[in-house]
């Protein structure tokens, strides 16, 4: 029987590289909602061809017992411009929400750049990448960043940490079980008013409603990554 040359064979995958190698590592998806067509040909020229691959395929979902979303982001582009109302990047209309954490961290792609902001509700922060921001990237080199921010994203870079720097969402899914698509885990008391950054301290909470909250009580702080 004739067999595959080597080099077809490293090729044959389900999706690409990276993803496939994302999907061996975070499992497959769950709690899964289709993203519209609709929505495609809105995002067209704004986030890259590839990810529309995904979409089409696991639609808006999480992986690894809701460590990571999947995010539709016209469901959340009133909560970007929330954030973004008064920060140096409120008149941009190149910015989208791809991916979010179960924390409620909003992972945020710029068009033909990458993943430029990464806005954190628990501590109020906008962190900015101005290096991913910085040079514009045709069509193939934006899908090949696109595709490295699955594939080259572990567990621990979705995860967040307590006050002694432990990972803390594997403990906050058994004390307060699986999240659902529009929940988070949420401080109860928040770090800026004094609470601390353990699990005894986390909740269940509604992503959207505590993005408010959070976004209402305290003016976000701008911190630009090296």
């Amino acid at each position: 029987m004739q067999t595959q040359p080597k080099e077809m064979m490293m090729t044959n995958y389900r999706f690409d590289e990276d993803f496939d190698g994302f999907l061996e590592d975070f499992g497959e998806p769950h709690d899964s909602t289709p993203i519209p067509e609709s929505v495609i040909e809105t995002y067209r020229g704004k986030l890259p061809e590839q990810l529309f691959v995904y979409w089409r395929a696991v639609g808006a979902c999480g992986f690894h017992n809701g460590l990571v979303w999947m995010t539709n982001p016209a469901e959340y582009q009133d909560l970007l411009d929330m954030w973004l109302d008064g920060s140096p990047f409120e008149n941009r209309n190149d910015l989208s929400v791809i991916a979010r954490n179960a924390f409620g961290c909003l992972y945020v792609w710029g068009k033909s750049k990458g993943k430029a902001i990464i806005i954190d509700p628990n501590l109020n922060i906008i962190f900015y990448d101005p290096l991913n921001d910085s040079t514009p990237l045709d069509d193939a080199r934006e899908a090949i960043k696109l595709q490295r921010f699955w594939g080259h994203s572990d567990i621990e870079y979705f995860d967040e940490t307590d006050e002694s720097e432990s990972p803390m969402f594997t403990r906050a899914l058994k004390a307060l079980g699986q999240l659902k698509s529009d929940e988070m885990y949420g401080y109860k008391h928040r770090p800026a008013l004094g609470g601390k950054e353990v699990v005894s301290n986390l909740d269940i909470v509604k992503l959207e409603v505590y993005h408010h909250i959070a976004q209402q009580m305290e003016p976000p702080q701008v911190i630009t990554l090296n």
